[in-house]
């Protein structure tokens, strides 16, 4: 049943995506990235993203959800989830540029790829010092990640 779900939700993203990534000029992606300005949206893109949305979760998990560690846990997991395939459907309706939009999300879900088990990890068993419900093992959470991908 897990399998049919995936898929289901692979069809439903795809779908949604597919307008989105027509618009973008893939052509003009070569010269996009020998530009200075598209290294400064990325630092900021990596900042926000993976520095400050993480612990901005954190403190709000924590500050909100005290005694309840499970709930805790599954905020902290949360905040450390990015939904980048939204990006490009705000991009959109902000008639932002589609190139760099698409530079973003790619850049996104290789770092989701790469960053959600071990700052799984550092944030639940680490920092949350064994004070959250769920203590996770990298293994578990890679696995997981490989398995079902970005939503």
């Amino acid at each position: 049943m897990k399998k049919y779900i995936i898929i289901a939700i692979a069809i439903g993203l795809i779908v949604m995506m597919w307008p989105v990534l027509t618009k973008v000029h893939y052509e003009k992606l070569p010269r996009i990235f020998s530009t200075s300005r598209i290294w400064t949206h990325v630092g900021i893109s990596l900042f926000i993203n993976w520095i400050i949305g993480p612990f901005v979760m954190l403190s709000l998990a924590w500050a909100t959800l005290p005694d309840l560690p499970g709930y805790r846990a599954g905020v902290i997991l949360v905040g450390l989830a990015r939904c980048i395939a939204m990006v490009m459907i705000w991009n959109d309706l902000a008639r932002g540029d589609s190139e760099y939009g698409a530079i973003l999300v790619v850049i996104n879900a290789i770092l989701q790829i790469v960053l959600f088990s071990p700052l799984a990890v550092l944030f639940l068993n680490i920092i949350g010092n064994g004070q959250t419900a769920v203590h996770v093992a990298y293994s578990n959470v890679a696995i997981s990640v490989l398995i079902v991908g970005e939503h």
